[in-house]
């Protein structure tokens, strides 16, 4: 029967299924694999920064190109760096996170894919209804891959946990060697050199947060990846929402110094910058305990992280890439999935829009594709990259971070005023009641921000929303998925105009 059914067919159907599954085809793979051997011959560096949670519109509705709506354009005032890089160099306003939450989204984003116990556990832990967070390297809570001994000396210590090394969620290579499908493992066996600063890591049990760990002696954190023990950086700190990403950045400027003097900066750095994510406004350390200055307090460190590269001896030879690990359901008018990511460095065309459909494992591509690196899988193996975020002639390039004005009400180490360029929050209603750290700490009561990913998104969405556009603004509830490129100066001035009569209304009520 299937002799019959497949004799002379099997070449046309399996092309059909390829062409369903929209896998790239031979012109596609002519049309941008001159772009990246160009690429791959130049640069020798990438810079590869994930972030938590943000979706396109949140970040850049209210940018003068692109579908945004800058009615859910809510923290576009806190994120000053984040817009100068769109305009300054691309806009992806049809980029997609593929993971949903943090627990698939750190899978998706280091491996292009997540496994079958990744899917199953995810979900039921997501809803609150038990099991542990077990998918950046740690199970039940445990380091897996560390020894009885190591697990001891670093406090992980509980007499009925069996020392097994096995981690479930981790993927497997592409010629199926047991949990080694991650992207740093694919660079490792490239012989490529690598440095770590907060991926699949464990915050040492009482190590404090503090400004300068490296020079107060306080290691921060340890590899829960037997391959990135020696390639992380133990003062970098990984998830904490008590922590500031502004302090991140400046230990991970401590290394990137060193290597600028030494001249031996790895092929592939991995960088966690987390403070977008929101929480922990009660304890948070050094005045950064608001939505706004968290948001901006990552805004700055992303800026300042791609002006280090901008004036240093690697930026014609280094390519940054920045994403988030998922968009946690925020408000977006076309896909929850759809997020912010950027590509930022030589060949890289400055002032576009480019509206190509992408997603996380186009950009993992890209990287593989820049870095020589083979396929994790089959997910990102028959993926484009994104050739035409690239322009060969495009090789100088400069960036100069803004201080985003509201950093000033924290206790962060930033440039006096008079001597830096600073962004004025372009917050609507300047006579509203402005927020505070208590305010927040009521408005997300009941919220566990310990752990990524044990939070009730539904409700944390709405604080967030009722937190920065008051309580007379309806919440979103519907997504259209409207194009709104077009008449976008008529969409903004009807916007505008919105806004200050909320405004009115709020300041109004205050007085």
């Amino acid at each position: 029967m299937f002799d019959y059914l497949f004799r002379g067919s099997l070449a046309r159907l399996t092309w059909q299924v390829a062409y369903n599954n929209d896998f790239p085809t031979v012109q596609d793979h002519a049309r941008w694999a001159g772009t990246m051997a160009f690429l791959r011959r130049r640069i020798k560096h990438v810079i590869y920064v994930v972030k938590e949670n943000r979706t396109y519109d949140q970040v850049h509705g209210d940018f003068p190109t692109g579908n945004g709506d800058p009615g859910l354009a809510i923290l576009s005032p806190y994120s000053p760096n984040h817009n100068k890089i769109a305009g300054q160099f691309v806009l992806l306003d049809n980029f997609y996170d593929s993971g949903e939450t943090s627990g698939v989204g750190w899978n998706w984003t280091t491996a292009a894919r997540t496994n079958d116990h990744v899917e199953k556990t995810q979900p039921p832990n997501y809803a609150g209804r038990g099991l542990s967070y077990d998918w950046e390297g740690a199970n039940r809570n445990f380091p897996v891959s560390f020894t009885p001994e190591e697990r001891q000396a670093f406090g992980f210590t509980d007499p009925d946990m069996l020392a097994g090394t096995a981690d479930v969620a981790a993927p497997d290579s592409r010629d199926g060697e047991a949990g080694t499908g991650y992207l740093w493992d694919a660079a490792l066996r490239a012989g490529l050199t690598i440095r770590n600063y907060g991926f699949f890591v464990e915050n040492i049990p009482n190590a404090p947060v503090v400004d300068q760990p490296f020079v107060q002696g306080i290691k921060q954190a340890v590899a829960l990846k037997r391959a990135l023990v020696p390639h992380t950086d133990e003062y970098f700190r990984g998830y904490d929402q008590n922590n500031s990403d502004f302090y991140l950045f400046r230990e991970w400027e401590r290394e990137f110094d060193g290597y600028v003097a030494d001249g031996k900066l790895p092929n592939l750095s991995l960088v966690r910058l987390p403070h977008d994510h929101f929480g922990s406004f009660g304890t948070a350390s050094f005045g950064v305990n608001t939505v706004e200055t968290q948001m901006a307090d990552n805004d700055y460190a992303v800026g300042r992280l791609v002006e280090k590269v901008a004036n240093s001896p690697y930026k014609n030879n280094t390519l940054i890439f920045i994403i988030e690990d998922d968009a946690q359901n925020g408000g977006d008018h076309v896909d929850s999935h759809r997020s912010i990511a950027y590509i930022v460095g030589p060949y890289v065309k400055q002032g576009a829009l480019v509206s190509t459909h992408y997603t996380t494992v186009s950009m993992l591509r890209t990287i593989e594709e820049v870095l020589g690196v083979k396929p994790l899988g089959i997910n990102d193996g028959l993926t484009a990259p994104m050739a035409d975020l690239f322009n060969k002639r495009q090789r100088s390039w400069d960036y100069q971070a803004v201080v985003p004005q509201i950093l000033y009400t924290t206790q962060l180490e930033l440039p006096p005023q008079d001597q830096a360029e600073v962004a004025a929050a372009r917050t609507p209603c300047d006579g509203a009641p402005k927020r505070d750290g208590a305010y927040w700490v009521v408005a997300m009561r009941g919220q566990d921000f310990l752990v990524e990913d044990r939070l009730d998104v539904a409700a944390f969405n709405r604080a967030l929303w009722t937190g920065l556009q008051g309580d007379k603004v309806p919440y979103p509830t519907r997504r259209d998925g409207r194009d709104l490129r077009e008449n976008r100066a008529a969409l903004l001035k009807k916007h505008a105009l919105r806004v200050r009569t909320q405004c009115t209304s709020q300041v109004a009520q205050v007085e």
